[in-house]
C-alpha cells in the first residue's frame, strides 16, 4: 500500500481481473501505521521469557542481529538496559509519513490534525472503473454528501480518538530519540524540533479548542453567542463528536465524552503535572525490581 512517490500509504482496490488500483486519497487512514509503536526494553522481554511468551523470543538476540539495529538506531542503551524502538512500519517511511502530517497545508491544523488532507479542496480526488464515478474532496464540518445516510464526517474534521492516539505515538517516537532526531515543524517552516516538542505542540492546539482565545471566544462554540457570551452558559463546555478541521467548532453530537473527553488526559500532560497520562501506566513496564502488592 506505499507508495513512495507521495511518500503515502493508500488504500488499493483489487479488481476481479487481477488489476490493482490505487485510491490516492490522502487520509488518516495513511497514517494508521504511525500509531503501533512502542519501546521495549530488555527488562521487558525478560519478563516475557519467564512466561514463555513467543514476542520475546522474536525480540531476542536470535531473530535479529542486535549490532546492525544498533547501527539503524533502533536499539539504544548498553547490554543490560537497551531499548529497542518496535514498530510496524521502518523509521524512513514514518518520517516521510511526518513529512505530510505536520504541512499546515494538509493535515495539521491550528486544533489538530484534520482526518483528510486540505489538499484535497482544491484537488477532490476522482476514481473511475468502468461506470463508477466517485470523488472525495476536503470537507471541514458536515458531509455534503447523502453517502451513509449523511454521515461520511472523514472528510477533514478533527476527531478526538486518532489525535490522541496519534499525540501518544509521536511522545513515544520523542522520549527514544531524544534530541538526537530533530524534524521540520511545521512542514516547510524551516523549524527544526524533535518530536517530545511536537507531540506537545499537537496536544496544546487539541487543548485550545477549548480554551478563550484573545477575543475572549472559545473555538469549540463556534459562532453561537449565547454559549461563547451569554454567563450562564459560557463556562459550561460540550465534548462534541468532532470538530471543524479550519475553525475548531464542535459539530456533530455534542456529549461525546467517551471519546473527547480524553482532552482530560492530555491536560494531565501539561508540562510540570505531578501526574502519570494514562497511556504512560498502561504502556509503560514496572520499574525495574519493583513488585506490585498482591490483592487478597
Amino acid at each position: 500500500m506505499w507508495d513512495d512517490a507521495d511518500g503515502f500509504f493508500y488504500d488499493r482496490i483489487a479488481l476481479s481481473d487481477g488489476e490493482i488500483v490505487p485510491i490516492k486519497v490522502r487520509s488518516m487512514v495513511g497514517v494508521l501505521p504511525v500509531l503501533a509503536t512502542a519501546v521495549v526494553d530488555e527488562h521487558l522481554i525478560h519478563r516475557a521469557e519467564t512466561l514463555g511468551k513467543g514476542f520475546a523470543e522474536m525480540l531476542g538476540r536470535k531473530a535479529f542481529d542486535v549490532d546492525t539495529l544498533t547501527d539503524l538506531g533502533v536499539i539504544r542503551g548498553e547490554p543490560g538496559d537497551r531499548e529497542m524502538l518496535l514498530g510496524v512500519v521502518g523509521e524512513e517511511r514514518i518520517f516521510r509519513l511526518f513529512e505530510r502530517l505536520f504541512a499546515e497545508d494538509e493535515f495539521l491544523s491550528p486544533f489538530g490534525m484534520r482526518s483528510l488532507s486540505q489538499a484535497h479542496r482544491d484537488q477532490p480526488y476522482v476514481l473511475e472503473i468502468g461506470d463508477l464515478r466517485a470523488s472525495v474532496d476536503y470537507e471541514p464540518a458536515e458531509s455534503t454528501t447523502n453517502m451513509f445516510g449523511g454521515n461520511s464526517n472523514w472528510r477533514g474534521p478533527i476527531w478526538f480518538p486518532l489525535n490522541y492516539l496519534l499525540v501518544s505515538s509521536i511522545r513515544v517516537f520523542g522520549q527514544f530519540y531524544g534530541d538526537a532526531v530533530t524534524v521540520e515543524y511545521p512542514t516547510g517552516s524551516g523549524q527544526r524540533r524533535n518530536l517530545e516538542v511536537v507531540a506537545e505542540d499537537l496536544r496544546a492546539r487539541l487543548i485550545s479548542i477549548f480554551l478563550r482565545d484573545g477575543k475572549g471566544r472559545r473555538p469549540c462554540f463556534g459562532g453561537v453567542d449565547r454559549l461563547q457570551l451569554d454567563e450562564r452558559w459560557r463556562d459550561h463546555l460540550l465534548f462534541n463528536e468532532y470538530f471543524h478541521g479550519d475553525n475548531g467548532a464542535g459539530l456533530g453530537a455534542s456529549h461525546q465524552t467517551g471519546w473527547t473527553g480524553v482532552v482530560a488526559d492530555l491536560i494531565r500532560r501539561c508540562p510540570g503535572a505531578d501526574v502519570p497520562c494514562v497511556a504512560d501506566l498502561l504502556l509503560s513496564p514496572a520499574p525495574k525490581g519493583s513488585k506490585k502488592k498482591e490483592k487478597r
